[in-house]
């Protein structure tokens, strides 16, 4: 390894809690300074999928969200294989980092993933992460 990539680490990552995530096994995070939190807007990035959360400012683990290889989260509706996915509406607390299939209502969506099979409401649907970036839905 280069000298200037020093502790750097692939795969799972202990980080902080910055919220209470037990019970949030499957679900998508975003990373801030208190460490990992649900998304609180539906064009927020989700950095991380929780693994196994735990308490308030206590240790989980978490892997990169990447393209690297798929992954399973928890989805919010219906959808098919090929769907491109985004963030839940998290005004809702329990959709808070569950992905859905992007709506037909107008309004601007961030594009995370896709789908890899069909799947229904609450399922750890198999998804593909990607970097597409927001959408606007007229």
């Amino acid at each position: 390894m280069h000298p200037t990539q020093s502790d750097t680490k692939i795969g799972q990552l202990p980080l902080n809690c910055g919220v209470a995530l037990t019970d949030k096994e499957g679900f998508l995070v975003k990373l801030a300074s208190t460490g990992a939190l649900l998304p609180t807007a539906i064009t927020d990035i989700p950095s991380f999928l929780c693994v196994s959360g735990e308490a308030l400012d206590s240790a989980g683990q978490f892997e990169p969200f990447t393209g690297e290889k798929n992954c399973r989260v928890v989805a919010k509706g219906a959808g098919n294989q090929g769907d491109q996915l985004v963030l839940a509406d998290p005004s809702t607390p329990a959709d808070a980092g569950k992905l859905r299939a992007l709506p037909v209502a107008g309004g601007t969506y961030r594009v995370v993933a896709i789908a890899e099979e069909d799947f229904v409401d609450g399922q750890l649907v198999k998804v593909r992460p990607l970097a597409v970036g927001n959408v606007t839905v007229n």
